[in-house]
């Protein structure tokens, strides 16, 4: 009799544990994507991954981490190729989760943002924001170079100015440090009076979710900014 009470208990308890551990992961995956896409107004959900570990603990709402990766965005006006959120651990209220359909967070979640922003895009930024005329942009490792052109005794030549990216009150800044006319390097006290509008600032304040930049960095062919999210709500999310 036991062993009959055993082998039809041992199935039960083994389909009531991987049961939920099976499906639940997706099923939260999915909300919270579904979330973000609507809060963002994306056309594409983003893909997230949740993780928990050790794996069962997800069965009480206990996550240790995850990502959340939305490609070919835009985020406060910045177009990206790719920004990614690296999740603190964070709990999710399981029961409640399940009864209303949609993920219910016991806090909002946060984490470790960066966005990738394309070479042709970033030219779109610096054109927008420019006092003078930008016919190309270069972005290579640890510099951008601006294309433009310049007038000098009533005769036009290309220039290019050779700059870094920073921050400033929360702002993107191009600070120009030399230039050359026609491939030939401009003294300084000629450069400086070309250079003259070739800064220019681009405003980070329109980020999602309270976002903070923190970091910026130049790669061969495109400008990389690292921040934080301190919180991103989930839960009734608009027109749901």
């Amino acid at each position: 009799m036991r062993g009959v009470l055993a082998a039809v208990l041992v199935p039960v308890v083994v389909i009531f544990l991987i049961g939920p551990y099976t499906f639940l992961p997706s099923l939260l995956e999915y909300g919270v994507a579904r979330d973000v896409q609507s809060r963002l107004g994306t056309e594409r959900q983003p893909n997230v991954k949740l993780r928990s570990d050790p794996p069962l603990r997800m069965l009480a709402g206990e996550f240790s981490g995850g990502r959340i990766v939305l490609k070919n965005t835009e985020l406060g006006g910045v177009e990206a190729r790719r920004a990614s959120i690296d999740l603190d651990p964070f709990d999710i209220n399981v029961w409640d989760t399940m009864k209303s359909g949609h993920v219910v967070d016991r806090d909002p979640l946060s984490g470790e943002l960066r966005v990738d922003v394309p070479e042709d895009k970033f030219s779109r930024l610096a054109r927008a924001r420019s006092d003078v005329p930008i016919t190309g942009v270069d972005v290579k490792k640890g510099a951008v170079i601006i294309k433009s052109e310049a007038t000098v005794l009533g005769t036009q030549f290309p220039v290019s100015v050779e700059g870094g990216l920073g921050l400033h009150d929360g702002d993107l800044l191009f600070e120009p440090q030399s230039l050359e006319a026609a491939g030939v390097p401009v003294p300084k006290d000629l450069a400086h009076q070309l250079l003259k509008g070739a800064d220019f600032t681009y405003p980070l304040d329109h980020l999602p979710y309270q976002t903070r930049i923190s970091r910026v960095e130049t790669e061969e062919g495109q400008i990389v900014l690292e921040g934080r999210v301190p919180s991103i709500p989930l839960g009734v999310y608009p027109g749901g």
